[in-house]
């Protein structure tokens, strides 16, 4: 019995702990500014929608690897799984946390974009 406590105060110490990490990296990258060359290359002009994650992983997965990043778009990848189906459930119940999940979206998009853009942008020139 009390190893199943400990299992259980062990796995929700664990969530709380990917939660934040997810909300760390979110609000990191958001203050990033992209890059001209981003915008003409995904045709994003005005904004980047919260659908847009899927697409835009798809371009980072296509440009070269950074050695750095795989565990981050891991994390971001099932924090935006897990956020996508909460608002499919929670939107028609409560607006308020329909449109605090969707701007959650929106900064997963946008950590796909910056990280596409990392992946994307010229290697600095050694002497």
């Amino acid at each position: 019995m009390i190893a199943s406590l400990i299992f259980i105060f062990s796995l929700g110490a664990l969530g709380q702990f990917a939660l934040a990490y997810c909300r760390t990296l979110l609000l990191a990258y958001n203050k990033v500014e992209l890059s001209a060359r981003l915008r003409e290359i995904t045709g994003i002009d005005e904004g980047i929608a919260a659908n847009d994650f899927d697409r835009l992983l798809s371009l980072v997965r296509l440009a070269p690897p950074l050695a750095d990043d795989e565990a981050e778009i891991r994390a971001v990848k099932a924090y935006y799984r897990i956020a996508r189906i909460t608002n499919a459930i929670v939107s028609p119940l409560s607006r308020q946390a329909g449109q605090w999940l969707n701007q959650e979206l929106q900064r997963c998009s946008y950590f796909a974009a910056v990280t596409l853009d990392r992946r994307l942008a010229p290697a600095p020139a050694s002497d």
